[in-house]
């Protein structure tokens, strides 16, 4: 298990994993048979990989999902789970939590007047964006109520950026310290409630 990045504070713990792993070996690391409706390789390996983070941090805990699809911890705790390109991280805390991981890439530069006010959309590059665009997921997987405009409900303070830091996000009247960490050529971005 190549655990690449762990965050322990208290009352809250990080894990990120690069996958190097072929399916048939995730399978065979993960004994217990989890139902999945995922269908590609991409997604049931993502999906392994979560839960045995999952037992790494806490053993014998189940992930249920709501009527939003955020999922939730029978031990009572919170959970945040992201993925993107072969990376899956956790975060597990005591408070309510929200944690997304991203590609640095132009994806999020194509499609930032989608979540970025038309006044910041000015000298915005791909790292800028990306790094924008996990703050406000982060935000949106605390929520897990669904139906936020990235674009008009969860406002960023300005920040420089820079390779670890916090970016400051207002929500529903509430403020929000945003932790992030570049790793490699993703985003790292936690909040906790």
């Amino acid at each position: 298990m190549p655990i690449i990045h762990k965050i322990a504070k208290k009352n809250v713990t990080i894990l990120v994993w690069e996958i190097t792993e072929v399916l048939e070996e995730l399978q065979m690391l993960e004994k217990e048979i989890y139902t999945t409706t995922h269908t590609t390789e991409t997604r049931k390996k993502e999906f392994l990989a979560s839960r045995l983070l999952l037992k790494e941090i806490t053993p014998n805990t189940l992930i249920t999902y709501n009527e939003f699809g955020a999922p939730e911890l029978d031990n009572g705790n919170y959970i945040s789970i992201s993925h993107s390109k072969k990376i899956v991280a956790i975060i597990i805390s005591e408070q309510q939590v929200g944690l997304d991981i991203e590609k640095i890439s132009d994806k999020a530069l194509k499609v930032s007047s989608k979540f970025v006010s038309e006044n910041n959309l000015n000298n915005l590059n791909k790292e800028k964006a990306t790094l924008i665009w996990c703050c406000k997921e982060a935000i949106f997987k605390l929520h897990q109520k669904g139906n936020v405009d990235f674009k008009e409900d969860i406002k960023l303070t300005p920040f420089s950026l820079q390779n670890k830091g916090i970016v400051n996000a207002e929500f529903n009247s509430e403020i929000f310290r945003l932790h992030y960490t570049k790793l490699n050529s993703h985003f790292l971005v936690y909040v906790c409630k």
